[in-house]
Parts: structure tokens; C-alpha cells; sequence
């Protein structure tokens, strides 16, 4: 089944979904990010599989992202996700 008369736009459902950060390149990071925000993106590797990031995080390490923005990809948006306080883990 094909929805051919949705009057939405489907960037409308982007602000309904989370991403991981795992993408295998910078730039679709940073596409990904300038998308949908770094409110719906969280930290994600290929963990156990040796195909993402040798050092988790590390492709949000390299982008010019400031403390905060780091931080919520780091673990805010996961916590939001799974409906946890910070303080839970302080």
C-alpha cells in the first residue's frame, strides 16, 4: 500500500523519529544533524561488529560541534529517549 494523497510533507515526521550517529562518514553526520538537529540524534555504533567506529563518538568528536551540542549527542538524547534523568547516572 502506497500513501500517494498524504497532505504532510514527510520532513513533518522527522521531529517524531531518533537517529544514531553511526553513518560511516562526516559529512552524512553533518547532513544528518543539520536535518533533523541534534535533538534526534544520539550516540550509535555497530557494536559488536567491527564495522563502525573504532572509538565511539569519535565521528561527533571531529565535527566543530560546542560542549553542548556534544553532550546531547553523547548521551542527552538517549536519556530523553529512554525517559531517564541525567541524575540517575551522576
Amino acid at each position: 500500500l502506497v500513501a500517494t494523497d498524504n497532505p504532510r510533507n514527510p520532513r513533518e515526521y522527522l521531529e517524531r523519529m531518533y537517529f544514531d550517529s553511526w553513518v560511516a562518514d562526516d559529512r552524512a553526520l553533518r547532513y544528518l544533524l543539520d536535518t533533523c538537529g541534534v535533538s534526534r540524534v544520539m550516540l550509535g555504533t555497530d557494536y559488536p561488529f567491527p564495522l563502525g567506529e573504532q572509538a565511539p563518538g569519535a565521528g561527533i568528536a571531529s565535527l566543530d560541534l560546542n560542549e553542548a551540542e556534544q553532550a546531547r549527542l553523547y548521551h542527552g538524547t538517549a536519556l530523553e529517549w529512554l525517559g531517564l534523568p541525567k541524575s540517575r547516572f551522576a
